[in-house]
């Protein structure tokens, strides 16, 4: 996998990647966060590094539609779209914490998706919406995102592109290095632990 020129240095600057003690959407604590949302205030800046990705996307095969989770992927996925010139939607969380479309929004039968994430850890969202997806009979090609801090060039044998790879250490609850410990936890993220 490689990654995309001069995005590290890019999120540095529009002060992307944090430093501290974060809680993830998995449960698991990182001494590293990357705020996507801080890239996706910059879309101008963002494009490029979409349009350079652009053929190992369409590699995948024939894409009918980009399919993603509100909120962290959602300026992602939307851009992702503008990119292939696709159609987009996205699923939003309900009062049940559970994913759903709305909007009018559909998966159409038999057509072909990509599944865009902001930052993937477990991906545990995305096997949310991999599950809406399959419910449908629609076929994922491949999965997108912007940070792969999974460790493995493929999701759950899907193909996996990113604009990086990089893995921080993640600690379970009963893992915490003490200097880690001693920080006070933030839990960014929408998604409810």
């Amino acid at each position: 996998m490689s990654n995309s020129p001069d995005i590290l240095p890019l999120l540095k600057e529009v002060g992307a990647l944090k430093e501290g003690h974060f809680k993830l959407a998995s449960g698991r604590h990182s001494g590293h966060y990357v705020q996507v949302a801080q890239l996706s205030q910059y879309p101008h800046r963002l494009m490029p590094h979409l349009a350079a990705v652009r053929p190992r996307l369409e590699a995948l095969g024939k894409i009918d539609t980009v399919f993603f989770p509100a909120i962290g992927a959602l300026p992602v996925g939307q851009l992702v779209g503008l990119s292939l010139e696709k159609r987009s939607i996205f699923a939003e969380r309900n009062s049940e914490n559970k994913m759903e479309l709305r909007r009018g929004f559909e998966i159409r039968e038999g057509e072909n998706l990509l599944l865009v994430e902001d930052v993937i850890t477990t991906g545990g969202t995305l096997h949310e919406i991999r599950a809406m997806a399959e419910a449908k009979n629609a076929r994922i090609l491949g999965v997108f995102c912007i940070i792969n801090r999974s460790g493995s060039e493929t999701w759950h044998g899907l193909p996996l592109v990113s604009l990086l790879q990089v893995q921080f250490p993640t600690y379970a609850p009963d893992e915490i290095p003490p200097e880690l410990a001693a920080i006070p936890v933030y839990r960014p993220g929408t998604k409810q632990v």
